[in-house]
């Protein structure tokens, strides 16, 4: 076989290995890049107190929500409510609004029935945050 012919496999075999490898290396740079600081509502949300409203028997969350967005904004955040056995017995929604970057806002949740024995376990199943406000870094 001809010395080029062999120059010419190796160089083919190279590009067909190290092209993907390539490839994945550059997505994997972008990728963390576009992510890196990337933020989810849910990780401003502190479940402040959980417990059954004495009146209603209704379990009822006290939630603070610190916002680490750039902009002001709504949370809307949805709670379950737990029993002793870890089932979800009950869940409501919340919102807190116009909240500022760095401010904490609080909102309570409540329930929709009685809760049945037992203290609830109150758990943050969803945070959205829908921004209302300009960028705090924004530059006219």
């Amino acid at each position: 076989m001809p010395r080029w012919a062999v120059v010419t496999l190796v160089v083919a075999g190279a590009l067909v290995v190290l092209v993907p490898i390539g490839i994945f290396v550059g997505f994997v740079h972008v990728y963390g890049k576009n992510h890196e600081n990337m933020r989810f509502p849910s990780e401003d949300v502190t479940v402040a107190r959980c417990g059954v409203d004495p009146e209603t028997r209704r379990p009822v969350a006290e939630l603070s929500i610190t916002s680490r967005a750039a902009r002001g904004g709504t949370f809307t955040v949805s709670v379950g409510f737990l029993d002793g056995q870890g089932a979800v017995a009950d869940q409501g929604t919340g919102a807190a609004l116009e909240v500022a970057p760095g401010a904490t806002g609080t909102t309570v949740v409540t329930g929709a029935r009685a809760f049945g024995g037992g203290e609830p376990r109150c758990v943050v199943e969803e945070a959205v945050f829908a921004s209302t406000g300009p960028s705090a870094t924004a530059t006219p």
